[in-house]
């Protein structure tokens, strides 16, 4: 079943009986997610629903109401008269040409929702940019798909891997912004809009990222991967910088929690001041992940601005069988690890912080983990901490081999004004 989402300011759902596990209702107030509730196991009608949002969402929604008044210097006569009038803080123009990438690669199967979805952005037209980078395609199925929605660009790369998709798209974008998701993902109509004028609020801000919620919580293996953390980063704004002569490893190296590469976006100047992705990591090299983790971390090393802006939000579908989650979670192990190689080998001047915060990270996140599952087995199962926990040994010896990898393509396909020391960028004295 489709995650429910409650507007408080239209006509809520009802919410039918639940059948199994939890049913979550995301709660927005004009455009902005809140928080999500549990409504009972025999469902709600549309106003018990509301009552529900009302009372246990009570903080957030008077921080948002009072950003709200503060936004059009109005007073606010009541709470239910202000949820009920429009949002002053949402630009009725576009902030800019804004280009959305999708990478895909053979995924004409699960591409369809995710382009109906861009087909709904409210965004001026003549300002959106939609393209679509189909990554080493095998046949012809992406293409003939995108050819049923005139104002998307199709564009094909053919060298193997994320990350190269990923630098087709920024060379290839007609904005100032560029704007990166999934196959897997559906955005929300505003997305765009919540981006843009992020970063219109934030001149010194080279990176925005958004809240990612689940799309649907169908199986056992969709709920496990959000009782292990998810891809959400909660519903508070937050601006982070590195301070001037601060080390950026210490407090930003676990750029995990700034998001995820289902969603973020660049101001394209930002590659040429700092290079492209390290093509090196993430999808499709023996790196599997690690990209956007290391892109988020040379915003900060590089002394600009990265924006967590909730109302910038995606819907993303998990892995629902529990094979495809397991290699997922190893996957995480094995791509947090490759860049904290690639950030050592980037910035000595960190190793030892890098050094520190991967052994931190193998206790707090792995080895605690692994006795609490030993200590209670029905907490957690205890094969999916073990998978990641391997991942993460696997991962200190991906780095090189994805490295070789990556010149090996650049070798056989040639390099088009994209040198991979260029890609890998970093301040090597």
């Amino acid at each position: 079943m489709k995650l429910i989402c409650a507007d408080l300011e239209g006509r809520l759902p009802a919410v039918p009986r639940r059948v199994v596990g939890a049913q979550w209702v995301l709660v927005r107030l004009h455009g902005y997610p809140l928080g999500f509730v549990t409504p009972p196991a025999m469902g709600c009608t549309s106003e018990q629903l509301r009552q529900l949002a009302l009372r246990e969402l009570a903080g957030p929604i008077a921080t948002h109401l009072a950003s709200d008044s503060i936004g059009d210097g109005a007073p606010v006569p009541n709470a239910l008269a202000r949820i009920a009038a429009p949002c002053p803080r949402w630009p009725v123009t576009g902030n800019g040409v804004v280009t959305v990438a999708v990478c895909t690669r053979d995924g004409a199967a699960r591409l369809g929702e995710c382009l109906d979805a861009l087909a709904t952005l409210e965004y001026p037209p003549e300002q959106l940019d939609l393209l679509i980078v189909d990554n080493a395609p095998t046949d012809s199925a992406t293409r003939d798909l995108v050819a049923r929605y005139p104002r998307m660009r199709y564009v094909p790369e053919p060298r193997p891997g994320l990350d190269w998709a990923r630098n087709r798209a920024a060379r290839e974008a007609r904005g100032d912004v560029i704007a990166f998701t999934d196959d897997d993902v559906s955005v929300d109509p505003m997305w765009v809009r919540a981006i843009a004028g992020a970063f219109a609020e934030e001149p010194d801000a080279m990176c925005v990222t958004g809240l990612v919620v689940p799309d649907e919580i169908d199986t056992p293996a969709q709920a496990l991967f959000e009782t292990y953390g998810g891809f959400g980063r909660g519903f508070e704004r937050s601006v982070s910088r590195v301070a001037p002569g601060e080390r950026a490893v210490r407090r930003y190296g676990g750029t995990g929690r700034f998001g995820t590469g289902a969603n973020m976006a660049f101001r394209r100047s930002f590659f040429d001041l700092a290079g492209f992705f390290d093509p090196a990591l993430d999808v499709g090299t023996p790196a599997n992940g690690g990209g956007d983790l290391e892109m988020f971390f040379r915003v900060l090393k590089s002394g600009h601005a990265l924006v967590y802006e909730p109302a910038a939000m995606v819907r993303h579908r998990h892995r629902r069988d529990y094979a495809s989650l397991r290699e997922q979670i190893a996957n995480n192990g094995v791509g947090f690890f490759a860049y904290l190689v690639r950030t050592a080998q980037a910035y000595p001047a960190e190793r030892f912080a890098v050094l520190r915060l991967g052994v931190w990270w193998l206790w707090w996140w792995n080895v605690r983990r692994l006795l609490r599952a030993l200590v209670r087995p029905s907490a957690f199962p205890l094969d999916l901490v073990i998978a990641e926990f391997k991942g993460s040994f696997v991962g200190l010896r991906r780095y090189a081999a994805a490295r070789r990898r990556a010149e090996d393509v650049l070798g056989r396909f040639g390099s088009d004004a994209e040198p991979l020391n260029a890609l890998a960028a970093g301040d090597r004295t």
